[in-house]
């Protein structure tokens, strides 16, 4: 009877322990493991089994914490007492939309153990999110040509995910930086980017958006060397030439918008962004004050032959200004 009631409080009763494969996973990839059962001292009945995945994000200096799933395992079953184990397998798929892991941006597994009429005994593990194996490849181009990842790349908006470079080699061009929000479109991964390019004279520098459009087929295997060639010559060409770039209209995103209003469907870090919206969203407003609250506003109606275009991102804001987490 003692041990019954010491395992109501946690001393002696069952413990739990999710044993992933590997701590690494990219996004869509099918995590894997299992959850590792140990019985207390006395049998204990537990009526549910979970893993929760947790988003921890570090805005300005605060941090916020948001259960992006619960992943239920088993229901209903006995855990005998010592020397009792189960080892019970455990996969879960990780959704599109989630932000990839940076320094600001955490993930972590929280396994718990419902004991009936007993504390719940819980295990928390780290998991190290990596970008989409495809989306990787564009990040393995750019490293190949030597840009490089700024302190705060991977920093949330209130859009998706922003990934900024600058680079450690000439271009053939000036540009001083990049950054790029990676939208998911069928047979195609949309690359919305924001170029800094140094102006002659007292001019300062041009900020100029572009959509740099790249077809699944330069993402397969083996096309490595291609979609380099591909993205330095859209590169070099906007940056050069910036009234190359056509107009695209941002509605074309915005119509994409997460249930909420905030977040994209399609953009890395959509799902993220929804999750902190009213957060994001405050910081956005700090910033821009009314502006933007028509950054979604319906598109104007432009004389094409007298719009100094800018690469059609107007109503989508200055995403390279949203703040650092």
């Amino acid at each position: 009877m003692f041990k019954k009631i010491m395992a109501k409080f946690g001393v002696g009763a069952a413990t739990v322990d999710l044993r992933l494969d590997r701590m690494a996973y990219h996004i869509g990839d099918q995590v894997t493991g299992v959850i590792h059962i140990e019985g207390g001292s006395v049998e204990q009945r537990i009526s549910d089994l979970s893993v929760v995945l947790l988003m921890k994000a570090y805005i300005r200096g605060r941090e916020e914490q948001r259960a992006v799933a619960t992943i239920p395992v088993l229901r209903g079953f006995m855990v005998q007492p010592k020397p009792y184990v189960q080892d019970i397998p455990f996969t879960y798929t990780l959704p599109a939309g989630l932000a990839v892991s940076t320094p600001s941006i955490q993930y972590f597994l929280q396994t718990k153990l419902d004991v009936e009429m007993a504390m719940d005994p819980t295990d928390l593990d780290s998991l190290q999110i990596l970008p989409p194996a495809h989306i990787d490849k564009v990040f393995q181009a750019l490293a190949r040509h030597d840009f490089r990842q700024k302190p705060d790349s991977g920093r949330l908006t209130p859009y998706g995910q922003a990934f900024s470079f600058f680079p450690g080699k000439p271009l053939g061009a000036p540009l001083n930086g990049l950054e790029i929000i990676f939208y998911e479109a069928p047979g195609e991964l949309r690359l919305l980017t924001h170029l800094d390019i140094p102006q002659t004279g007292f001019f300062g520098n041009r900020d100029q958006r572009a959509e740099i459009v790249v077809s699944h087929d330069l993402l397969e295997d083996g096309k490595e060397a291609d979609l380099e060639q591909f993205l330095m010559e859209k590169l070099q060409t906007y940056v050069q030439n910036p009234a190359s770039i056509p107009y695209v209209p941002m509605q074309t995103y915005a119509g994409a918008r997460q249930a909420g209003g905030h977040g994209i469907g399609g953009m890395l870090g959509g799902m993220a962004a929804g999750l902190l919206g009213g957060m994001l969203l405050g910081e956005l407003m700090s910033e821009f004050g009314d502006n933007a609250a028509d950054m979604f506003g319906e598109d104007q109606q432009v004389d094409a032959e007298a719009e100094d275009t800018d690469g059609g991102f107007d109503d989508f804001g200055d995403f390279g200004d949203f703040g650092d987490l």
